[in-house]
């Protein structure tokens, strides 16, 4: 006789393993799964850096004989070494700015999915990685470099498994997405993420360039036809420019306050030079390039992590990402990354939706339709692990209201200011008073979301 069930199972669940436990009865067909071909994480990202800007000489201990674009990389959050010592010694064997920045943009993905990003043992355990693409010059063969690769099918498949492939644009970002639906019963999950982030000085000097020419009534396709993919400037010195940026197209509708030589900082006097009000122009120009950087890697991470065949199948609708199913071309590419500058959607309204989207497709607990009602998890020491620090830990420049429980960050104008000296200091002072108003009215001139 079958061995009967133990007594404390549901009637209809020990009658099924009464019935497998009996030959020549069939096992029943286990009922389907609501997310069969929605793709999700089933397990926290193990998260992969690498940077255009990671001196290869110092990583390899020689100078490379050719130009070599792509470093070894480095797990999120590591730092290399055992002491004080050999950390500095080891410095240029990661972008440590660029690390920074990406555990910045990840808090909100964070809070709003539930997802625990990690580093990963080994690079090739990563799921989630996300490449600075630093130095590109528009030219095609660099590139079909760059997004070759960006969807990776496994090298191991299971057999009658299917495994699909998509790709996405969003402001400055090209994301490539591999997911695998097993069957019926089981749901699909996310395989592996690559973004290829595209952000620097030079990106910002165009925006601005371009706030000025919407001022002007300068038409879209006009704007379009002048952006330039000219990334190359130094991460760690953000003022200084290694190019004329007079000579770009968009130049054509600069304010014609802006102090280029003040913006041209050079080593003798990028600290000294320029007077109390070049100072303070120059650093609020840097928070106002941190900031834009780390909200378009943040959209980028939250896309990736809602899923590229949801977006492609049009369960999830965002103006911010665009999908494919091949790589895109370099002519797509202006049109849609350059949407929040000219005009295309409410860029704040955009960002909040999708976040919230992000949290009703973890199933996430929102106690209100607000960017509201996530805790702001506290900092974690190193603890034992003392090579592998929070990952959260590093304080946004995008933290929003920061005296309540919740970030409110995209309700200030983030896109609006030119990059003039004068400009760029109002735009500073309105933000730092709305990041730090403890009753959550809005300054003057700050637009809030509708909702709100």
């Amino acid at each position: 006789m079958p061995e009967r069930p133990p007594f404390d199972l549901p009637k209809t669940q020990a009658l099924l393993v009464e019935r497998e436990q009996r030959p020549g009865i069939p096992r029943p067909s286990p009922p389907p799964h609501p997310n069969a071909s929605i793709p999700l994480f089933s397990d926290d990202p193990r998260v992969w850096l690498s940077s255009e800007f990671v001196s290869l000489s110092d990583y390899l201990r020689f100078d490379p004989p050719l130009v070599v674009y792509e470093g070894a990389g480095w797990p999120l959050g590591v730092r290399p070494g055992r002491d004080s010592g050999e950390q500095v010694a080891m410095s240029g064997m990661s972008d440590g700015y660029f690390d920074y920045d990406v555990r910045c943009a990840l808090t909100l993905p964070r809070r709003y999915a539930g997802l625990d990003f990690r580093p990963p043992p080994r690079r090739e355990m990563a799921n989630f990685r996300i490449r600075h693409v630093g130095r590109w010059d528009g030219e095609p063969s660099r590139f079909a470099e760059i997004v070759t690769g960006l969807a990776r099918f496994p090298e191991r498949r299971v057999p009658g498994y299917k495994y699909h492939a998509a790709y996405a644009l969003t402001p400055f970002s090209i994301i490539g997405q591999t997911w695998c639906e097993r069957d019926a019963s089981q749901p699909a999950y996310i395989v592996d993420t690559q973004i290829a982030f595209f952000y620097t000085f030079e990106t910002l000097i165009q925006e601005c360039y371009i706030a000025d020419a919407k001022r002007t009534d300068a038409s879209t396709a006009d704007i379009l036809a002048a952006y330039e993919h000219r990334y190359a400037n130094t991460r760690s010195q953000p003022n200084w420019l290694l190019r004329d940026p007079t000579k770009l197209k968009l130049a054509r509708y600069a304010n014609p306050s802006i102090d280029w030589d003040n913006i041209r900082a050079l080593p003798e006097n990028r600290i000294i030079g320029g007077g109390t009000q070049g100072r303070q122009a120059r650093n609020q120009r840097q928070f106002l390039f941190l900031s834009r950087l780390q909200t378009h890697l943040m959209v980028a991470i939250a896309v990736a992590c809602q899923g590229l065949g949801n977006f492609a199948s049009g369960r999830v609708r965002s103006a911010l990402a665009r999908t494919m199913n091949v790589p895109p071309d370099a002519d797509a590419l202006s049109p849609h990354w350059l949407g929040h500058m000219i005009g295309s959607y409410d860029h704040a309204a955009e960002c909040a939706d999708l976040l919230l989207g992000l949290a009703r497709y973890y199933e996430q607990d929102l106690s209100s339709e607000q960017l509201r009602g996530i805790p702001i998890p506290p900092f974690r020491s190193p603890g034992s692990e003392p090579d592998l620090w929070s990952v959260p830990s590093g304080r946004p420049y995008l933290d929003g209201c920061t005296t309540g429980d919740a970030y409110d960050a995209y309700r200030w104008n983030l896109f609006d200011p030119s990059l003039d000296d004068e400009s760029v200091i109002r735009w500073g002072r309105e933000a730092f008073e709305w990041v730090e108003r403890s009753d959550g009215k809005v300054p003057p001139g700050i637009k809030r979301h509708s909702s709100s």
